[in-house]
C-alpha cells in the first residue's frame, strides 16, 4: 500500500524562518502575535519537511483552490494539510492524493452535548452517550468529521455532509469519497486523519527544532473508519 508522512511538533519549537520566502514573511507581518506565530510555525515545518524528503531549498509556490485549500504549485509534490491545537501542531504530507488532518487537545467543553445535538447524527448521538467517557468520544467525532471536511476543502459548517457510525467503524459522506478515516487518542491529543483508499496508516516522525530532523517513531495502534 501506499503511506503517508504525519510530522508532529509545538508551536513553542524554535522554527527557522530561513526556509520561507520574503514576501510569505511579510504577509504575516500584519497578524496578531498569536496568528502570527501559528502560522509561520506551520509553514516553517512545512518547509523544512519539504527539504528533507523532497531536497526543496525554500518552501515551493503555494496557491489555494476553489475550496479554499493551500496546494502546491509543483505538482510533482506531495498533497499536504496542518492543523493545531494550543500548542499542539501537526503536518500531514501524502503524495498519493488529497489528505486531511486534524488535531484537537481533549479538554472539557461544557456544551459538548449541545454541540454534538447539533452537529452529530443521531446514531452518532446514542453512540455517544453510551460511551464510558462521552467528552473522549466526542472529540474522536469531532477530529474525524474535521479531517474529512480539511480533505475536502470543505469548513466546519458543513458537517452535515458526513455521517459517522461508530459502531461499525463506517460512514457515508455527500459527496462519496474512496477514502479511509483514522484516529488516534494520543495522550491529551486527539489525531484524525482522512487519507486516500489506498494509504496505510501513517509513518510518524517528531520534529527536532534542535537539529531540523525528523525522528521516526514507533507505530501505534491507530483505528479506521471505511466508506460504505
Amino acid at each position: 500500500m501506499s503511506s503517508a508522512r504525519l510530522m508532529t511538533a509545538s508551536l513553542d519549537d524554535n522554527f527557522s524562518l530561513s526556509r520561507l520566502p520574503a514576501e510569505m514573511l511579510a504577509k504575516s507581518a500584519a497578524m496578531t502575535p498569536g496568528r502570527r506565530q501559528q502560522w509561520r510555525a506551520g509553514r516553517a515545518l512545512l518547509a523544512e519537511a519539504l527539504s528533507v524528503f523532497c531536497g526543496c531549498e525554500t518552501l515551493p509556490e503555494l496557491l489555494i483552490s476553489a475550496q479554499g485549500k493551500p496546494f502546491f504549485a509543483d505538482t510533482s509534490l506531495p498533497h499536504f494539510s496542518l492543523s493545531h491545537s494550543k500548542n499542539h501542531l501537526q503536518l500531514l504530507l501524502c503524495p498519493a492524493g488529497e489528505a486531511g488532518g486534524d488535531a484537537e487537545q481533549m479538554r472539557p467543553r461544557v456544551r459538548y452535548l449541545d454541540v454534538a445535538r447539533e452537529a452529530f447524527s443521531e446514531t452518532e448521538y446514542q453512540w455517544l452517550m453510551e460511551q464510558a467517557e462521552p467528552q473522549t468520544g466526542f472529540w474522536q467525532l469531532w477530529c474525524l468529521r474535521e479531517a474529512w471536511l480539511k480533505q475536502q476543502g470543505g469548513s466546519v459548517w458543513q458537517m452535515d455532509r458526513i455521517c459517522l457510525d461508530p459502531a461499525l467503524k463506517s460512514f457515508t459522506s455527500e459527496p462519496e469519497t474512496n477514502c479511509r478515516l483514522w484516529f488516534l487518542a494520543d495522550g491529551p491529543v486527539m489525531r484524525a486523519l482522512a487519507l486516500p483508499a489506498e494509504v496505510s496508516e501513517p509513518e510518524e516522525y517528531a520534529f527536532n527544532a534542535a537539529s531540523g530532523d525528523f525522528i521516526p517513531q514507533a507505530s501505534r495502534p491507530w483505528s479506521s473508519f471505511s466508506s460504505r
